[in-house]
């Protein structure tokens, strides 16, 4: 018996070119833009989904002349006590639900609670101090009442609890993946 040569075996084809994923493949400035997007949402959502996973634990703010303004934190469930001065009665335009805001007597800070009424003790999340641009004609009708609110006041949305609503960290976490993706075809797009 003889054996085969290598010269006679036949030759195997090379493997086909692997191909690219038209989900991955992107042009650079579409790739560019998506992220830009992306970084921009995350950047508008991450107070919210920040303040999902915080302390559900209050920090105590105290009552009537023991208030400890001092322990406040931006964008954390806090509990204070006291009486609403110059409330404001106004609606949700997105939802239709009735609110109401006031200033709690005595201080610079604003209750925004749900409905138009209730007991003097209010907990909820201390709103970041870029969003309160959205109680600016709030505090305009306040002030237009002849109330003494200063420039530097404060914002807690009552009974706005951490856990409660999860879309912002499920809209995060599917922004964290576009953008990477996005990235990936951008860095590829450039350095191939």
């Amino acid at each position: 018996m003889s054996e085969p040569l290598l010269d006679e075996l036949p030759l195997l084809p090379p493997p086909p070119p692997r191909r690219e994923s038209p989900l991955l493949a992107r042009s650079p400035v579409f790739a560019f833009l998506v992220a830009a997007v992306c970084g921009w949402l995350l950047w508008e959502l991450a107070p919210d989904a920040q303040y999902a996973f915080s302390s559900r634990t209050p920090i105590d703010l105290g009552g009537p002349g023991t208030y400890a303004f001092d322990r406040a934190r931006d964008n954390r469930l806090v509990q204070v006590r006291g009486e609403l001065a110059d409330a404001v009665p106004v609606t949700v335009d997105r939802t239709g639900q009735a609110r109401t805001v006031g200033r709690l007597a005595g201080t610079n800070l604003l209750v925004d609670r749900p409905g138009r009424g209730g007991p003097p003790v209010y907990e909820g999340r201390l709103v970041p101090s870029r969003s309160r641009a959205d109680y600016a004609p709030v505090v305009s009708a306040i002030r237009s009442r002849g109330s003494a609110l200063g420039d530097t006041w404060l914002v807690l949305r009552d009974g706005d609890r951490p856990g409660d609503r999860w879309l912002s960290v499920a809209g995060s976490a599917l922004l964290l993946l576009l953008l990477a993706v996005n990235l990936r075809a951008l860095a590829k797009g450039l350095f191939d």
